[in-house]
């Protein structure tokens, strides 16, 4: 059996279809984690799912790590509420063996700006966390990873927004934890994208991000508080509100 986390922060436009060809999987058990305010509970209980529902915002890396302490299985599949992959290449992930399975994406149908910032948070990522450099990408919303070694990192996991994933990267691979990459085309959907929509906030915020994930792996942890960085990503909002 396995287990299928999907954030769904105010996803009622896209994860019916999603749930749907899931819907056909057997052995399965599907974990959605809502945080939002929109109708998306009311999809979600259409389909044989789990429902969680928090009344405070989580974030994607809060609803990631709430689904995997509350899934059944020992082995959970991290899946994006738009199903970026084929059920092919989804099986192709579940085949591999890994602690942390990521995939290393073929991406089409991305815009060039996106491209280029993706690229460049690729590369600023291995600058940062050098450990990382040979692995492919980091950002992809599909993973399959080994729930007890997963539990067993849970206090490094202390990003809550869209760097979670690097977190997690991390965190497995600084334990000694095997992780691999997938080849899989990924399909890119604009379609309701919350970062498409945000592209120059989120870019910042990751970023800022990424240096508060750097700090709390540094000697620096607990001389640079985290108030300091909510002031900053606070000053960042108002700037491009």
């Amino acid at each position: 059996m396995i287990s299928i986390v999907i954030p769904a922060y105010n996803e009622e436009k896209r994860i019916g279809k999603t749930l749907k060809q899931l819907s056909s999987l057997t052995n399965t058990e599907i974990v959605a984690v809502f945080d939002g305010n929109d109708n998306t509970p009311q999809v979600v209980k259409k389909f044989p799912v789990k429902l969680l529902v928090s009344k405070s915002r989580l974030g994607k890396g809060g609803a990631l790590k709430v689904g995997i302490e509350k899934s059944s299985s020992g082995r959970v599949l991290l899946l994006d509420a738009d199903m970026p992959i084929t059920k092919e290449d989804m099986e192709k992930l579940l085949i591999e063996k890994g602690d942390l399975v990521l995939v290393k994406r073929k991406i089409i149908g991305m815009p060039f700006k996106r491209k280029f910032l993706h690229n460049a948070f690729i590369f600023m990522t291995k600058l940062f966390f050098p450990s990382l450099r040979g692995l492919t990408d980091f950002q992809g919303g599909v993973k399959v990873l080994d729930k007890r070694k997963a539990l067993s990192i849970k206090d490094e996991l202390v990003m809550q927004d869209f760097l979670f994933d690097v977190n997690l990267i991390y965190a497995f691979k600084r334990n000694g934890y095997q992780v691999k990459e997938v080849e899989i085309s990924y399909i890119h959907d604009e379609t309701d994208s919350k970062i498409s929509r945000n592209l120059l906030k989120v870019i910042m915020l990751m970023f800022l991000s990424l240096v508060k994930l750097r700090v709390f792996y540094s000697p620096l942890n607990g001389v640079l508080e985290t108030k300091t960085f909510m002031r900053m990503q606070t000053f960042i909002l108002k700037v491009l509100r």
